[in-house]
């Protein structure tokens, strides 16, 4: 009675068993509760397969050679299902390392796209840095630009007016000028009519005492030039063949005789009236701007130099000397 009894129960065992295998899914994605469920109810019928061993044992052959086969047969349904319980349970195992191994590198993948999106932001964001920089740059030199182009404007709007200003001067003076250049033609003639007397007045005998008639000092500018110089009338036939004495002499006194002078001019000066030497040109200038009045700084100036006086370098510069010490 025993065994008839573990007979019934390993069936019912092995139907659950049954149907538990056949509802396991085909793709092999097994949990892990139903396989230790498959291997739990596996060992309960192992179990009773050993009871009823023990259990037959003194029942008749047929009935003991029965349970025996049936205990074997159940061993062996045991034994492949649990071998194939444990293969699935292994491939799930590498299913889900493999399945965590590409979740591993998706992410890996993701961190290297963030990080290479990171990169090209800061690369745009030191490339605008850079453009605005240099943008502010060009700001800062356009305005450079214009603020000197105002300077510019400002300094040829003041030269203008310096230049109308000197043009309005310069007709004032026009008159005065043309009383100046009559002033020294009158002394001019002075001077030669005054020897052209004392000539016809000295008597043949005194002529050794010729010499004494000349340490007298000359007290006008026409007498300095004369005697500074081969011919004071060569030096206004110098000026007049230039230009009118009026026009030359017509514009505004200067003040500082080195600032008047323009850097062409005075390389044109150093290299025609003083040999090329610097030194001697501002040595002169100096002498220049020490003396008292015109008639002094000729005075000087004459008994250094013996310029020709048609010269139009010679004639330009006594021209600024003449400036100089206009009032």
């Amino acid at each position: 009675m025993q065994t008839k009894n573990l007979i019934k129960i390993i069936k019912a065992e092995a139907t659950v068993l049954v149907s538990m295998i056949e509802s396991l899914p085909d793709d092999g994605d097994i949990q892990p509760f139903a396989i230790e469920m498959l291997q739990s109810k596996i060992r309960d019928l192992n179990n009773i397969a050993v009871h009823l061993s023990s259990a037959g044992a003194d029942a008749a052959s047929d009935d003991n050679a029965a349970a025996i086969a049936a205990q074997k047969a159940a061993r062996k349904a045991a034994e492949e299902e649990e071998a194939r319980l444990f293969a699935e349970a292994e491939a799930a195992k590498r299913a889900e390392e493999l399945e965590a191994a590409r979740k591993a590198a998706e992410e890996a993948q993701r961190i290297a796209a963030e990080e290479a999106r990171k990169a090209e932001e800061n690369a745009r964001r030191i490339a605008a840095e850079d453009a605005a920089r240099k943008a502010k740059e060009e700001e800062a030199r356009r305005i450079a630009e214009a603020e000197a182009a105002r300077k510019a404007a400002e300094e040829l709007a003041r030269k203008a007016a310096e230049a109308e200003a000197a043009r309005k001067a310069a007709e004032e003076e026009a008159k005065k000028a043309k009383s100046l250049a009559d002033m020294f033609a009158n002394n001019t003639a002075d001077v030669e009519q005054t020897y052209n007397a004392e000539d016809e007045q000295q008597p043949a005998a005194s002529a050794p005492t010729e010499p004494a008639k000349t340490e007298s000092k000359p007290s006008t500018l026409a007498d300095r030039f004369q005697q500074n110089t081969p011919s004071v009338n060569d030096v206004l036939a110098g000026l007049e063949k230039k230009a009118n004495l009026a026009s030359r002499f017509n514009s505004r006194p200067i003040t500082n005789l080195r600032k008047a002078i323009k850097i062409n001019d005075r390389i044109r000066f150093v290299n025609e009236l003083f040999d090329r030497d610097s030194i001697q040109y501002e040595q002169t200038i100096d002498m220049i701007e020490s003396s008292a009045n015109i008639n002094e700084a000729l005075d000087k100036l004459f008994s250094n130099r013996n310029w020709n006086q048609e010269d139009e370098t010679t004639v330009d510069f006594l021209e600024l000397v003449y400036q100089r010490f206009k009032s």
